[in-house]
């Protein structure tokens, strides 16, 4: 608010991402975790990144580490893929993503 004039702010992915948290917030499923590496067929990047956060229980993080459930990767012999099973992440294909968002969840493994 400026003098009276109202300034129309611009959302940013963050924000889009952030814009139900009180509704999300509600529901007590588990949260997991997933990255994705590589080109997806079917999905932009960003676009699967919004419909698994909008449509499932799992949230993107940016790199793998011991604490990703999950890895979506169209190949499973790359270095970062290894890396990924050697931390005990799970490492999947595109198709297996596509059932997860259809069925709304995510399994999640860790305690």
């Amino acid at each position: 608010d400026f003098i009276g004039l109202k300034v129309k702010k611009k959302k940013c992915f963050t924000d889009y991402m952030n814009s139900n948290k009180k509704e999300k917030k509600m529901k007590k499923k588990p949260i997991a975790t997933f990255c994705i590496t590589g080109a997806l067929d079917k999905y932009k990047r960003v676009d699967a990144i919004v419909e698994i956060h909008n449509k499932t229980n799992a949230r993107f993080v940016s790199g793998v580490s011991s604490k990703t459930d999950y890895l979506i990767s169209s190949r499973k012999d790359t270095r970062k893929a290894k890396r990924a099973k050697s931390f005990g992440t799970r490492v999947i294909d595109e198709n297996e993503m596509i059932a997860f968002i259809k069925a709304g969840n995510f399994p999640v493994n860790r305690v």
